[in-house]
């Protein structure tokens, strides 16, 4: 097969695009299905205590003011019921109508105080959190010990009800001390806990006691922003004028679904969007030729995979050759340098790079033709073997559908069978989950907080992509659970070796999370963990 150059375009071709896209971004743009081929993150005492935050001490203007339009790659496919999903695009704007006890704007760093103004580890199960005394919630209700207790206890799983958050935690009881005085305790050690802390947003007991039903379409926070309109694919947001923090310079937020990142793009530049995510090269050199647009580039802490549904490829499931045979054929630092590129870098592990104890497995699993085609001769299936199904999300992940059909292409050379399908990311999730689903493979991501045990849990039988391997849930669960440093730092690297010597999904890259905004936008908050925060932002007008 001849070799594939891919390049990006050239600023011409981009403005190209714009020119002819630009009517078009004022309009919604509507998900459509499209079928590409002819059938598609010890015991010791510690004790922190608040500091005053930079953003507060700044001056501030006299009030609110200005609108921004923020484009995201992601659909909304989760509602407003609390740890009750697991979408990122959902995450990440709850962060701006919420907050939690502890923040990490620096991801690589101790935590910080949020809604707690210090905490103590008093041992290896229980830590003590003093409150904030001066927080109210978006409909004036007062924010409390009793606030953190029931958000916390149903996020984890120590209530009766089911939460699909709470796979990620240990069931965490907390006990009232005094009104802004909180207790967490855990049966067993669970050394992530600040990080899961900062994953879960504080709710009113009231609300979900006796309003529960309401605050899956009108959430009711404690954070710098209100939601006042909720439509699928656009999510308005006023400032709380009364944050404890001190009310936002933006006035009015607005989160809106786009599809298509040409779209995107061309409402950037003509001024009718302050800020777009998910920036595919293609347009980096266009950006990053205009005075008036910037970029902020990241390497996200995500684990962009061919993820592998269980049951759906027999051999697949059976046969380690063949699961070798697939990563084989890939030229995935083909796909980093010449597709996706920015700050993206090819997976070595299964947890991110920037993940707490990260190693780099071996081998390395570079592309080997002969080897991949050797494999499938060992696995009994010169030919190939059946065909199955690889599923693309167009406009979410950079260059998705490019990189489909370069795996598709290496694929293919050494015999094996697959078929592209190119949807949207809804019919990607539904197609997941759904008992008749036809995929078997998905180019999708993963993304957590640094965390070990935050990112690997999405592997574990909580998920849809276990395939009941006892091993690697033995390992997850010691991740978790394992508190000094040194023992800790064992087991996950145990635990990356094991996954990458069992491949159930293929690694292919670490992503690049690069958000382009207007200089007219200052002050915005771009993390590894693709939280996006607007809080400490202004506009110009």
């Amino acid at each position: 097969m001849s070799k594939r150059n891919w390049t990006t375009l050239s600023a011409v071709s981009a403005l190209a695009v714009f020119a002819v896209l630009l009517g078009a971004c004022a309009t919604e743009a509507t998900p459509d299905t499209v079928e590409v081929t002819t059938v598609v993150r010890e015991e010791v005492q510690i004790v922190v205590t608040a500091t005053p935050q930079a953003v507060v001490e700044e001056a501030m203007p006299e009030g609110p003011s200005g609108s921004v339009r923020f484009l995201i790659a992601e659909n909304f496919w989760a509602d407003w019921e609390p740890y009750q999903h697991t979408a990122q695009s959902q995450s990440r704007i709850e962060a701006q109508i919420f907050d939690y006890l502890v923040d990490f704007p620096k991801t690589d760093e101790p935590a910080v105080p949020m809604l707690a103004t210090e905490w103590t580890q008093i041992d290896e199960l229980t830590w003590e959190f003093k409150l904030r005394d001066d927080v109210t919630f978006h409909d004036g209700s007062t924010f409390d010990a009793a606030d953190v207790k029931a958000s916390i206890e149903l996020a984890s799983g120590a209530t009766d009800t089911p939460t699909l958050q709470s796979g990620d935690w240990a069931p965490v009881s907390v006990e009232v001390v005094d009104d802004y005085t909180v207790r967490l305790s855990t049966e067993e050690p669970f050394a992530g806990i600040l990080t899961q802390l900062r994953n879960g947003i504080i709710v009113s007991s009231d609300d979900l006691e006796n309003n529960a039903e309401a605050i899956a379409t009108q959430p009711n926070g404690t954070g710098p922003f209100i939601l006042v309109s909720n439509d699928p694919t656009r999510k308005v947001m006023e400032a709380n004028e009364n944050y404890w923090q001190g009310a936002p310079q933006i006035k009015t937020l607005i989160w809106e679904f786009i599809q298509d990142a040409d779209t995107r793009l061309a409402a950037l530049m003509a001024g009718q969007a302050d800020a777009i995510d998910r920036v595919p090269t293609q347009h980096l050199q266009v950006i990053g030729g205009s005075d008036n647009l910037e970029l902020n580039s990241v390497t996200g802490i995500e684990s962009v995979n061919l993820w592998v549904a269980p049951g759906r490829l027999p051999i697949w499931d059976e046969t380690p050759e063949f699961r070798e045979a697939v990563i084989r054929s890939i030229d995935r630092e083909g796909l980093v340098t010449g597709l996706v590129q920015g700050a993206s870098t090819v997976a070595t592990s299964f947890l991110p790079t920037t993940t707490l104890f990260h190693q780099a497995g071996t081998p390395d699993y570079g592309k080997d033709v002969e080897a991949a085609k050797a494999l499938l001769a060992e696995a009994g299936v010169a030919d190939g073997g059946p065909e199955f199904a690889l599923w693309v999300a167009s406009g979410f992940l950079p260059r998705a559908e490019e990189v489909g059909s370069a795996i598709i292409a290496s694929m293919e050379e050494v015999g094996l069978h697959p078929k592209l399908v190119t949807t949207d990311l809804s019919a990607m999730i539904d197609d997941i989950f759904s008992d008749d689903g036809t995929g078997v493979m998905y180019h999708l991501s993963w993304s957590s907080d640094g965390d070990p045990f935050n990112h690997a849990f999405v592997y574990s039988d909580n998920f849809a992509w276990f395939f009941g391997d006892e091993r690697l849930q033995e390992l997850i669960d010691l991740s978790a659970t394992t508190t000094d440093p040194a023992e800790r730092e064992k087991v996950v690297q145990d635990l990356q070796a094991h996954m990458w010597k069992q491949l159930w999904h293929v690694p292919l890259y670490n992503s690049d999370f690069t958000v382009a905004n207007s200089t007219d936008l200052v002050g915005l908050d771009v993390r590894p963990n693709f939280q996006t925060v607007f809080y400490p932002a202004s506009i110009s007008e």
